[in-house]
């Protein structure tokens, strides 16, 4: 029977998600993750495998994440308080104290290096999903008189995905949090019909 860890696993993915995130794939070294973590090599290879199947990991636990920033808007009052929450959580997410870093699974998909087809194929199918979830959350609103009715939802839905994106690049270049604060919610005011 093996050893119980002594560790706790989504510290550790953290850990390792904050060197990919700042050095990206190709350029952390087994070492770096062996500093951040504070595993030593047979623990971090014994608990996640080699570099890339760390990374794999690091990006499902980014993915969770992202993902349980998205099921609280279930608990809004209405659609467009829902909507501003999120395009809010995305500001933050590409405005961090630390500085603009963008999305993490973003820079690891557009940057994937030709032995990590993992990241690119993660990012699509991820940007597909929040595509989905935006889908039925706009097709609520219009139900509740929300959103016009005669507005394309999916439309609508790839238009805050690509919002989205949008705002992690414009962060990295420099704009700044009240910038993007403005555009993103004139995006909902805008779908919402109260835009200037």
């Amino acid at each position: 029977m093996g050893r119980p860890r002594s560790f706790d696993e989504s510290t550790i993915l953290d850990k390792a998600l904050e060197v990919f995130w700042s050095r990206g794939f190709e350029g952390t070294s087994i070492q770096d993750l062996v500093d951040a973590t504070g595993l030593g090599r047979a623990s971090l290879y014994g608990a996640f495998g080699d570099k890339q199947q760390l990374f794999e990991k690091v990006i499902a636990h980014y993915i969770a994440r992202a993902d349980a920033a998205m099921r609280q808007g279930k608990g809004d009052a209405t659609v467009g308080a829902a909507l501003t929450r999120i395009v809010r959580t995305w500001v933050d997410s590409a405005c961090p104290r630390t500085g603009p870093r963008g999305c993490f699974l973003s820079q690891s998909g557009i940057s994937a290096d030709p032995a990590t087809p993992f990241a690119r194929e993660v990012l699509a199918s991820t940007l597909q999903r929040a595509e989905k979830a935006l889908e039925a959350l706009i097709r609520s609103g219009q139900t509740a008189g929300e959103i016009a009715a005669d507005r394309d939802p999916r439309k609508a839905a790839r238009l805050l995905v690509v919002l989205q994106q949008g705002l992690v690049t414009s962060a990295r270049a420099g704009w700044g949090r009240s910038q993007l604060q403005a555009a993103a919610d004139e995006a909902v005011a805008q779908l919402l019909g109260r835009g200037s």
